[in-house]
């Protein structure tokens, strides 16, 4: 599962700010919530000094990339999918919407990504397992199948 996440588009359409601390807050975050998951996180933000794409690793799971154009990084990422309906798209903008709505991505508003991001659930597509059955679940389980 991928997660490519519009960087600017989540922190400045939502009033978080746009500078180091904002985004490395941001990333902190981000990082935090996805670690230990068997996923690839990518946020990508614009960086209009270099034409070249820069890579910063977060954890063993999330980078940032500073890209010459992010929407075009975003669009391209997708398109060049072998699994694109494995892509969690996080945006709000519509043209990169737009352009790879035939490729079908999963698209996660970016409100609705910031909501995720305050609970300590799964993201969308792993499902959650206790790690054990407590001893009521146990008692309700001997009721209900020890009539057969």
């Amino acid at each position: 599962m991928r997660w490519l996440i519009d960087g600017y588009n989540v922190l400045i359409g939502n009033d978080l700010g746009w500078d180091e601390p904002a985004r490395s807050r941001f990333g902190s975050k981000v990082a935090g919530y996805f670690s230990g998951k068997q996923v690839e996180v990518t946020i990508v933000y614009d960086s209009r000094n270099s034409p070249v794409i820069q890579r910063r690793p977060l954890s063993p799971v999330c980078a940032e990339i500073y890209a010459a154009d992010a929407d075009c990084y975003l669009i391209e990422s997708v398109e060049r999918s072998d699994h694109p309906r494995a892509i969690f798209l996080v945006t709000d903008d519509r043209e990169v919407l737009n352009a790879v709505r035939h490729r079908r991505p999963r698209r996660i508003p970016t409100v609705e990504f910031l909501n995720l991001l305050q609970r300590p659930s799964r993201p969308p597509g792993e499902e959650e397992k206790p790690e054990r059955d407590t001893p009521a679940n146990i008692e309700r389980y001997l009721n209900i199948f020890s009539g057969e």
